[in-house]
């Protein structure tokens, strides 16, 4: 007889290999799942865990938060508060692997990172096959990706058990990346427990990954790694805008601000601006002014005037 001493439980664990519970339905006390499998169990306590979530590691060092372990606990740290997993985003009310970073997963959402980490494609997909546009586009708009946090909308997705949801393309990210901005070190996807903002586009991610340089403090958004390299918005300009990768930052011919790292260029034109001024209206309606007002690169010296 295979006996388990268990942190979180005063008596032995007594392992039960059977399929099927003669006393009815048995739930794991560490992830809240129904135990279909292998266990260790205190009967007299009525106390169960499944073999994965017994067997568990007390201390995980995880890729995805290089900085410290994530240790396991029975329970939340905080006294009056459950935290946020932040694989799912849900409340974490039984066992949880969590940092001094304020970084918090169910254990099942632990085990889940890993799968990920390991590209183990088949495990994490959905038993009803991979998923593309088979929800409704307004279900689809409302649900994120775990990793990038946009919309899973128009884009292929892999789903487990509706735990999470991953575009494929995100899924097939690597994992350590160089890149022209940050030339000193690599860069590491992982999660943003220390809320830094993109060097690109300045915003903070606080959910899901990013890549980033922990030793320097820098972060870049996935989508922020490789923006489009051609961009056209004939509403706004009449020409294509290219993207330009920069190892300094340049002022944007659109809006006067600072940009870094990544330029988009019309050589026609001879103009550098961000990715967001390319989409600028040309005309705009104010209600301080009675004319509609147009937005110009250049200004030609006989149309510059000021009124008394």
């Amino acid at each position: 007889m295979e006996v388990l001493r268990h942190f979180s439980h005063v008596h032995p664990l007594v392992f039960n290999d059977e399929r099927n519970h003669e006393s009815g339905e048995v739930f794991c006390c560490a992830c809240g799942e129904l135990v279909s499998g292998p266990r260790f169990s205190c009967m007299e306590c009525e106390f169960h865990l499944d073999k994965n979530c017994a067997e568990a590691p007390v201390e995980m060092d995880h890729p995805f938060h290089r900085k410290h372990n994530l240790m396991l606990t029975a329970s939340s740290p905080y006294v009056e508060v459950n935290p946020i997993c932040g694989f799912c985003n849900k409340k974490c009310e039984k066992f949880i692997y969590y940092c001094s970073c304020n970084l918090f997963f169910h254990i099942k959402c632990a085990f889940l990172s890993y799968k990920i980490l390991e590209k183990k494609f088949r495990e994490l997909v959905r038993r009803d096959a991979l998923v593309s546009f088979e929800c409704q586009p307004q279900e689809l708009e409302r649900v994120q990706c775990f990793a990038c946090q946009k919309s899973l909308l128009q884009s292929d997705y892999i789903s487990h058990d509706s735990r999470f949801y991953l575009h494929k393309k995100c899924f097939e990210l690597p994992l350590e990346i160089n890149h022209l901005s940050h030339r000193c070190h690599s860069l590491f996807l992982q999660f943003n427990s220390d809320h830094l903002p993109c060097k690109i586009c300045f915003e903070t991610q606080n959910r899901g990954l990013f890549y980033c340089c922990s030793i320097c403090k820098f972060s870049l958004h996935i989508e922020c790694v490789s923006p489009p390299p051609i961009v056209e918005e004939p509403s706004s300009h009449e020409h294509p805008f290219t993207r330009w990768l920069r190892a300094s930052p340049f002022n944007c011919d659109a809006c006067g601000t600072l940009g870094n790292y990544v330029s988009y260029i019309c050589s026609t034109c001879n103009l550098m601006v961000h990715k967001e001024c390319i989409s600028l209206p040309r005309i705009i309606k104010n209600v301080w002014h009675e004319h509609p007002i147009s937005h110009k690169y250049f200004v030609i010296d006989n149309e510059c005037k000021t009124q008394d």
